[in-house]
């Protein structure tokens, strides 16, 4: 659930600012899209409607909301799901293996001498810690006043609100919720030590998928 959350705010982020640079980049397609203005503005509402709404829930702190807080504490509260009798067990389940190990498994498992501690699992639940705080202190208020609530009537409190925010900043909140999924992925699939800011988990990879994606589809639409 919360891989699909992260998924959908940063496809939602980048494909609203793909389809920007775009058209400030190339005079003709501006001309093609200020053809058809209300289109495109019902477009850029929903992407940034999409975006707020899904990041708050990421961020939800409340207690019944299933956020990457929590899911960030059940990772701390349960170790033994990144032992290496967790991995063997799920390493035979999706190998389908019914039998003794194989001598690839059993291998496969002397080689990893890293086993997740409580501690080092804490680390992961703390590095979020800035990044929510940013989210809370700049973009929640968008959240509630904008997109969720309509409280703001007023052009330049919303303009007040929006600017707060920077892109680079906001791409670095959604890079670490996207490399922090991955990462549990890798500790929970294959054993592998979370680096966070060290290794590549595919993010830049996936944002210029997202830019591609977009300029195809404005090719073939205008």
């Amino acid at each position: 659930l919360i891989r699909d959350a992260v998924s959908a705010a940063v496809q939602s982020f980048h494909g609203h600012l793909a389809l920007n640079n775009f058209a400030v980049a190339d005079e003709q397609l501006l001309q093609k899209i200020n053809k058809v203005p209300e289109f495109w503005k019902l477009h850029a509402f929903s992407l940034q409607t999409t975006f707020f709404i899904v990041l708050a829930r990421i961020f939800d702190n409340s207690r019944d909301a299933h956020s990457v807080h929590k899911l960030l504490a059940a990772t701390v509260q349960h170790p033994e799901f990144f032992s290496k009798a967790a991995l063997c067990a799920r390493k035979r389940e999706v190998s389908n293996i019914t039998g003794p190990n194989p001598a690839w498994l059993d291998e496969y498992l002397q080689n990893i001498t890293w086993e997740a501690s409580t501690a080092d699992l804490r680390t992961l639940k703390r590095a979020i810690a800035p990044h929510a705080s940013t989210f809370e202190a700049v973009y929640r208020p968008i959240r509630t006043n904008v997109f969720a609530h309509q409280m703001l009537k007023d052009q330049a409190l919303v303009s007040a609100l929006f600017s707060k925010t920077l892109i680079k900043e906001m791409d670095d909140i959604l890079r670490f919720l996207h490399d922090t999924i991955r990462a549990l992925w890798e500790l929970a699939y294959n054993g592998t030590r979370p680096a966070l800011g060290v290794t590549d988990y595919g993010y830049h990879r996936r944002i210029e998928e997202i830019k591609n994606n977009t300029k195809s589809v404005l090719d073939q639409l205008l």
